[in-house]
């Protein structure tokens, strides 16, 4: 019977390895069912007889091994330009001759149709024969071809062969897709291509330079240095960890470093070829793939949205926590810097963590700034006054702002000028309070109201006026006050700010406070820093939730934070401003700490009667009487608050007259106590 001729070097190949596939120690037994091929197009490509007539199939084995001998005899090879393709490729990631040869083969079973089918025929044997069944297609000692396709080696690593759920796949395993099998056994040879359909793109010139990052210019000082120095020495297992709020330009400010040292930056992907998003594992295997390609040039990996494979969730361990071992391995010997970008670093383990040469925070700018930033971008559609008021939010990041202005730029002639202002602060309104932060069309509402706020109001032995003028000309102190709830403890700090030309930096205890081990930590001294670099008065709320006795804690943990919070209180330079409720419950350690120790009383019975004609002018109601205004002496546990809340009943329960505002007052003030008193509506 005459041997088929093949139509190429190409099909002869792909005969030789289907024949080896069915050769008599392998899998010879599956080609031929009773007295039919098991797949008739395998051995229509053969140029089998398609009649199995009982001498046929008595023949058919020598047939075969015929056929085989003779192409082992002939010339059977990849065409000239997929042979350049694997070769290039495989140098590039330096890769042995069997792993080629292994990649070649796997590149042609996802995409030539006889080997697809033998797949098929063959998906009874077991996947631990993998490497026998290899080494026999492939001619490879077995011990080598095991080496190989082990999941601790190059092509398993690089993504290169992956599992697969397809029984029909021969030895359950494929080639990573058929876009890459594709480029290399087609296409002229385009690492540019190659790497992108792997997901490493590389990454666009950088919208920012290093001036937009004056607010972390100390540890770009170091960074900079340091990476142009292992960049020279080749030093493996550098990864530098940058964490900040979404919109603050990390992946940009990686851009940039790029292009202060002319280093060329490439960034992974988080979705495939038909936009499909990229598992944690594929983008892993992608950067070890990244990492061999460009082992031999200087080169900047970015690995954005890090939080998917190093921060755990209640649904998800994350792919770090998963495989730590091997995870911990991949940091220490990378041969290229990673640059890992995260929005949280709240539950970040700390075995990752001292594998990090630099860990980054890149916080909202500074009001400076953000001012600047706004001007940049939106001073042709906006007012100096919307400028200001807007660079004051202080969560405002760059990118809420580009995107913003993006947006009524796009439709500016269709908003008249004198609504532009509105129109952007309405986009960025939406944005952030989808963000948790508060709305920026009403942070304008001032804490202390003109004609109502009067600190001659405050029931304090101190000189306020006095310490403010003073602060003005020293603005470094750290006041704790302390008193009954409502007796204008936070409003003297806004007015106090406001007072000395200083913005203010407010935060309360569930600002601060997590459940990660060592998060509220990093959160106080974060807290701190941005205080710093705004220039601002820090105002902390309920300071008792840090700093009580630590003899009557119960966990490490607090004694932590506490100790934490005492550190960042001693070293602070600026105006820092504690209340509290529960002064006797402070750490002792921390009173020492303060300068000044400011107890807010209840109201004096002057001050209510003044406070409450305040009142009554500023709602509009009736001049008290003098019956009412004798009644305010009474009051001996009143506050600023009580008036204000009361106020605040007013716009959805008037009070008709001064007498109904002041039983109000007494009502509220009298629920702090312990009295006998009546709750709802009098």
């Amino acid at each position: 019977m005459p041997i088929p001729r093949f139509r190429s070097n190409f099909d002869r190949l792909i005969g030789l390895w289907v024949l080896r596939a069915f050769s008599r120690n392998l899998g010879r037994a599956c080609f031929i069912s009773g007295s039919e091929y098991a797949d008739s197009d395998i051995a229509e490509f053969l140029g089998l007889p398609t009649d199995l007539d009982k001498e046929v199939l008595r023949k058919m084995p020598q047939l075969l091994d015929d056929l085989q001998a003779s192409l082992e005899r002939g010339k059977a090879a990849l065409p000239a330009k997929a042979r350049n393709n694997f070769t290039r490729f495989a140098a590039s990631l330096r890769l042995s001759t069997a792993e080629q040869r292994i990649l070649e083969f796997f590149a042609c079973s996802g995409t030539q149709p006889p080997l697809a089918d033998t797949g098929r025929v063959l998906q009874r044997v077991n996947v631990t024969e993998t490497p026998r069944f290899l080494s026999n297609v492939l001619c490879l000692p077995r011990h080598v071809v095991a080496k190989a396709v082990a999941p601790s080696g190059r092509l398993k690593k690089c993504g290169l062969l992956k599992k697969s759920e397809n029984p029909c796949r021969i030895s359950r395993l494929e080639f990573h897709s058929e876009t890459l099998a594709n480029c290399l056994l087609q296409d002229s040879y385009d690492p540019g291509k190659l790497l992108k359909s792997f997901g490493v793109v590389t990454a666009p010139p950088p919208e920012l330079g290093l001036k937009d990052f004056p607010h972390i210019q100390t540890t770009l000082s170091l960074l900079l240095p340091y990476l142009g120095k292992i960049q020279s020495t080749r030093r493996p297992g550098v990864n530098i960890l940058i964490h900040g709020s979404p919109g603050t330009g990390k992946t940009q400010l990686v851009r940039v470093l790029g292009q202060a040292l002319d280093i060329p930056v490439f960034e992974l992907d988080t979705s495939d070829d038909d936009g499909e998003p990229l598992g944690d594992m594929r983008r892993l295997s992608a950067l070890n793939l990244g990492q061999r390609y460009f082992s031999n040039s200087p080169t900047l990996l970015v690995f954005d949205e890090a939080e998917d494979i190093l921060t755990p969730t209640l649904t998800n361990r994350g792919a770090a926590n998963s495989h730590k071992g091997w995870f911990n391995q991949t940091l220490e010997s990378n041969p290229q810097p990673v640059f890992w970008i995260s929005n949280s670093i709240e539950s970040l383990d700390p075995a990752f963590s001292r594998r990090f040469d630099f860990i980054l925070e890149v916080p909202i700018p500074p009001k400076s700034q953000r001012r600047r930033v706004l001007t940049e971008k939106a001073g042709n559609l906006i007012s100096p006054g919307t400028i200001e008021h807007l660079a004051g939010i202080e969560h405002l990041s760059p990118a809420v702002v580009t995107r913003s202005r993006n947006v009524i730029h796009a439709i500016r002639r269709d908003i008249p000028k004198g609504e532009r202002d509105a129109a952007l602060t309405h986009v960025i309104s939406g944005i952030m309070k989808a963000q948790g932060h508060p709305d920026p069309a009403k942070s304008s509402i001032q804490a202390v109201q003109p004609g109502i706020y009067d600190i001659g109001h405050l029931n304090t032995s101190a000189d306020l006026q006095q310490i403010a003028a003073n602060l003005a000309k020293s603005p470094s102190a750290r006041l704790c006050l302390y008193g009954p709830p409502g007796t204008g403890k936070t409003s003297f700090g806004h007015w106090l700010a406001n007072e000395i030309g200083q913005p203010l930096l407010l935060r309360k205890a569930s600002d601060l406070l997590s459940p990660f081990l060592g998060m509220t930590e990093q959160k106080i001294a974060r807290t701190f820093e941005s205080a710093k670099q705004e220039g601002a008065v820090l105002l902390i709320d309920e300071v008792d939730s840090f700093l009580r006795d630590r003899t009557q804690t119960q966990h490490s943990w607090e004694v932590t934070q506490i100790n934490e919070m005492l550190t960042q209180i001693e070293s602070f330079p600026g105006i820092l401003i504690a209340s509290t409720n529960l002064i006797d419950q402070l750490d002792p350690a921390s009173m020492r700490r303060f300068d000044i120790k400011l107890h807010f009383g209840y109201l004096l019975p002057e001050q209510a009667r003044i406070l409450f004609a305040s009142y009554c002018e500023n709602l509009g109601l009736p001049q008290p009487t003098s019956v009412d205004l004798d009644l305010t002496a009474s009051m001996d546990v009143s506050t600023p608050g009580d008036f204000a809340a009361v106020a605040r009943q007013h716009r959805f329960q008037p009070f008709r007259d001064a007498s109904g505002l002041l039983q109000s007052v007494i009502a509220e003030s009298e629920m702090k106590t312990n009295r006998s008193r009546r709750i709802g509506f009098q």
